[in-house]
């Protein structure tokens, strides 16, 4: 699965446990940052905490932008970028 989209999963789940009073708030906003994905590029984005948007760390500060995403292979699960139209891997045609 995508890192983004694995992070978004979590993060949803997090948010109901708060809501359900199963966490505190200052425990959900550590396991929101822990959810934080570097992308290939080897810039680090991170989750709003209140929000749930995405944000990416660009010269010390945080800028609101949406994430790379990937596109996975159904041949070979390969996740390849969402510039390419073929798998990098094994060839097959990408899913857009």
């Amino acid at each position: 699965m995508d890192p983004f989209a694995e992070a978004e999963t979590r993060y949803r789940t997090l948010v109901d446990e708060r809501r359900a009073g199963n966490l505190q708030p200052r425990a959900f906003r550590l396991a929101v940052r822990d959810l934080a994905v570097l992308d290939s590029e080897g810039h680090r984005w991170m989750l709003g905490p209140e929000d749930g948007i995405w944000y990416r760390r660009e010269h010390e500060r945080w800028l609101q932008a949406d994430p790379p995403r990937r596109l996975v292979c159904n041949a070979c699960g390969h996740h390849n970028l969402g510039r390419h139209s073929f798998c990098v891997e094994c060839g097959t045609a990408l899913n857009r």
